[in-house]
């Protein structure tokens, strides 16, 4: 595999998905305590990810990533590998709401070795909505997403963190995990259709609407000073019977328990 292509799905992987190349957000975000930024913040830096190398995968890959983040005002308008493409319109009370867009990378044929027969599932841009609700001690969070092209599917995320600030410059964050999509999702990544099943070998399969996956996810952000952080995440997801069921995962190159370990350094530039 080429620098390039693996730069590619290293992004698509940070760009949210705690499991593989998708777009499933990965935590909620926050900083270390510290002055407040200024009005344009923007973070840049290497990382490296272990992640399965589809969704549904038993076996694993390391990809470099790039750590990009581009903000106004914190979260008034972002453009984030971590937390997509948005804007807050509504603030208040510890709500705040607003559109938002993912990215979910395709998933091609020859990933990991099992998929050869599948075809491949296309680029695809999730456009939606999100609702957070902050709390000191606490951050709650849902999404709702559709594909625009690619998979087509209808996506809902939930996720929850528990914030623990150990100094002014180390913060940990931990929660649940949640993943709920409808049948056009699920064709497109887990069924497998006649021409499918007679190209791959694999048996027909056609999910339905329903639980994806539940899980936990967790990060650690250190604040080295003012310019230069380092990050820490993991996640584990177990894909739901939907999901689970899917000759792809109960196959010889497939499982239920999806997990992602990685970290990355940023350096920021603020104005």
């Amino acid at each position: 595999m080429g620098l390039r292509k693996s730069v590619v799905l290293g992004l698509a992987i940070v760009m949210g998905y705690a499991g593989t190349a998708s777009a499933q957000p990965s935590s909620i975000g926050s900083e270390p305590a510290g002055p407040p930024p200024k009005d344009w913040t923007f973070d840049i830096g290497p990382g490296v990810v272990v992640a399965p190398w589809f969704e549904g995968s038993a076996n694993y890959r390391v990809l470099p990533i790039p750590n990009l983040d581009l903000r106004y005002q914190r979260d008034k308008v972002f453009i984030s590998a971590r937390d997509g493409v948005g804007a807050t319109l509504f603030d208040a009370d510890g709500f705040k709401a607003g559109p938002i867009l993912r990215y979910r990378f395709p998933r091609n044929a020859g990933d990991g070795g099992y998929l050869f027969g599948m075809g491949n599932v296309p680029f695809t841009v999730e456009g939606g909505g999100f609702l957070r609700y902050d709390l000191p001690f606490l951050s709650a969070k849902v999404e709702l997403r559709r594909g625009l092209g690619g998979s087509n599917g209808l996506i809902f995320d939930a996720l929850i963190d528990g914030k623990v600030r150990l100094s002014d410059t180390v913060f940990l964050s931990a929660g649940p995990r949640l993943s709920v999509t409808d049948g056009t999702y699920n064709q497109a990544y887990f069924g497998v259709d006649a021409n499918q099943s007679i190209n791959s070998g694999y048996a027909q399969y056609y999910p339905g609407a329903g639980l994806r996956s539940v899980g936990a996810g967790t990060s650690a952000v250190w604040r080295i000073h003012d310019q230069l952080t380092l990050v820490a995440f993991g996640s584990y997801n177990y894909l739901g019977d939907i999901a689970g069921n899917s000759p792809i995962v109960t196959g010889p190159g497939g499982s239920r328990n999806q997990f992602i370990v990685g970290s990355a350094l940023s350096w920021r530039f603020s104005w």
